[in-house]
């Protein structure tokens, strides 16, 4: 269930398309990923045995570790272009300890994780195509050629 691939570089250093192309695939992954364990939260699936459940916990911590590790090669690159302002960086830090703070609360409560999926569902698909695809497309308008 990992989210980060291999990407290009070009003379050890990464294209901005490149970085995006990977960062967007990264993005549909953790969506792909919310989206199943919302599935398996729902009232509609049966309940679970005791492996399930624990599969279930770990699909939901593999899910919080993939979202830090985006988070951190975002603002890296992001960054690199001059292109991370410190509200970016500070609603990512907000949202990941919420995240945190909230599958921590959530612990043994299918209803609770259930909700906690949504808010992070919500915040994610926000945060993508809100202040991710303004910073992602003022980086690709510094990185166009000139003529």
């Amino acid at each position: 269930m990992g989210v980060l691939m291999a990407v290009p570089a070009v003379a050890g250093r990464w294209r901005w398309r490149d970085q995006e192309t990977l960062l967007e695939r990264q993005h549909n992954r953790l969506e792909a990923v919310l989206a199943e364990l919302l599935h398996r939260h729902g009232p509609d699936h049966p309940s679970w045995s005791a492996a399930e459940a624990l599969a279930v916990e770990g699909s939901c911590r593999r899910l919080l570790w993939s979202l830090r590790l985006h988070v951190r090669l975002e603002e890296r690159w992001l960054g690199g272009h001059g292109c991370l302002c410190p509200g970016h960086r500070a609603a990512h830090q907000e949202a990941l300890q919420h995240a945190i703070s909230g599958f921590q609360a959530s612990a043994a409560d299918r209803a609770a994780r259930r909700q906690w999926l949504l808010a992070l569902q919500a915040w994610f698909r926000g945060h993508r195509h809100g202040p991710d695809a303004i910073a992602y497309s003022l980086v690709t308008s510094l990185s166009a050629p000139r003529p």
